[in-house]
């Protein structure tokens, strides 16, 4: 197989970083161990959890190494061994190209979660949206200070002076539009909601445009329906067109609006144990914020491509990267960019997105220093512990 070679006790070292966090989970090691781990690693945070059966093999390659691959597919099965943890599918790539994709856990009693699983990006799906935006931007099709009236007129509850550059970052001051009673009122399984309908459902303004920063799905509905304003075309084919079809990603897909290319796993939702294609109301209630489901090779692959300099100028890279102040609801983050969020897992700085869903959880993590992207998909709505494997993943793949 083809990939580095670690020097000898390279595996015991990684293994062993394994073990010391699961002790600490535990709480039987000495305290000034778990010290030294939540300094080095993740500032107190728990790194990884415990074993649970049905574990897939990992794949690797092209190889990180069989002693790393390892360690990375033990995260994983100790995460998937804590009670109350589902499925996990997850993916490495590294600066020069190498990819490691794993899974762990099961979608039902007697199926075990597997790497081309299709799981909720949820709101990973705003850097996607961000992207397309950022592109129109560079092609003068339209300006980030454009306020968002020139494009989508007089809207209800929509400020007029609020610009696209605001909707990016959290900064507009929209108010969330409520997806629950969309769902309810409309009463419909199969309904797949469009940009006008999420829209029309605006509350009232939370605040003055630019104030303060303040998370919200609404925003990035509206500058869906932008993009597809601008250039006549529907969301779903703008992502399809623009980022996934030249990036050659296939394990990717809009709801409600594409079949999907793979296999979509059964999740432990807010409501039980369930098929999310046969609920096309709470996925596509996300639209351009987050209904786009997708494996996590596909993720990782997409966090590659957007933090480096295959899809946007390096000046427009300088621009999605200017963090205003974090709205304070997230693990870890540091800051809003254009369409991204800033991290700062482990004493060090990542950009990239979490998402959360009725039906999964999610995390995408990139390290600019190192150029290592990170995917974590889940299929459980809640105690993922995304913010916690990921990051680990992050620091086993940078390990020496």
């Amino acid at each position: 197989m083809g990939g580095e070679r670690l020097e000898p006790g390279a595996t015991g070292r990684l293994r062993g970083r394994a073990r010391e966090a699961l002790h600490c989970a535990l709480g039987s090691p000495p305290l000034s161990t778990c010290e030294a781990i939540a300094m080095r690693r993740l500032s107190g945070l728990l790194l990884l959890a415990v074993l649970l059966p049905h574990t897939a093999l990992a794949k690797a390659a092209p190889g990180p190494g069989q002693a790393r691959a390892a360690a990375l597919q033990a995260a994983l099965d100790q995460w998937a061994a804590r009670p109350g943890h589902h499925g996990v599918s997850a993916a490495v790539i590294w600066a020069d190209g190498r990819e490691w994709v794993g899974a762990a856990g099961h979608e039902d009693s007697s199926s075990a979660m597997r790497p081309e699983h299709l799981l909720p990006l949820a709101s990973i799906t705003k850097t996607m949206t961000g992207a397309v935006i950022l592109q129109l931007a560079e092609e003068r099709r339209l300006s980030l200070d454009d306020s968002v009236s020139r494009w989508l007129g007089t809207r209800p509850n929509l400020a007029p002076g609020v610009t696209i550059r605001q909707l990016l970052n959290h900064t507009s001051g929209v108010g969330s539009y409520d997806g629950g009673a969309l769902i309810r009122a409309r009463a419909d399984r199969r309904h797949v909601f469009t940009a006008d309908e999420l829209i029309a459902a605006l509350p009232a303004p939370q605040f003055t445009p630019g104030e303060r920063t303040l998370y919200t799905n609404s925003a990035f509905v509206i500058l869906a329906r932008v993009a597809e304003h601008v250039t006549g075309q529907p969301m779903h084919r703008l992502l399809r067109e623009r980022l996934w079809a030249p990036l050659r990603l296939t394990e990717i897909f809009m709801v409600g609006h594409e079949p999907a290319p793979g296999p979509v796993p059964r999740a432990y939702s807010l409501w039980g144990h369930v098929q999310p294609l046969e609920d096309l109301s709470r996925i596509t209630v996300g639209h351009g914020a987050g209904a786009v489901y997708a494996s996590a090779r596909a993720v990782a692959r997409w966090g590659r491509a957007l933090f480096g300099d295959s899809l946007l100028s390096p000046a427009t890279q300088r621009a999605m990267r200017t963090l205003v102040p974090a709205a304070g609801n997230i693990p870890g983050e540091s800051g809003a960019g254009l369409g991204i969020r800033g991290y700062d897992f482990g004493g060090r700085r990542q950009l990239g997105h979490s998402g959360g869903s009725p039906f999964g959880s999610s995390l995408m993590l990139y390290d600019p220093d190192r150029r290592i992207t990170v995917a974590v998909l889940t299929n459980q709505a809640t105690g993922a512990d995304h913010f916690v494997l990921a990051p680990a993943l992050l620091e086993l793949a940078s390990a020496p």
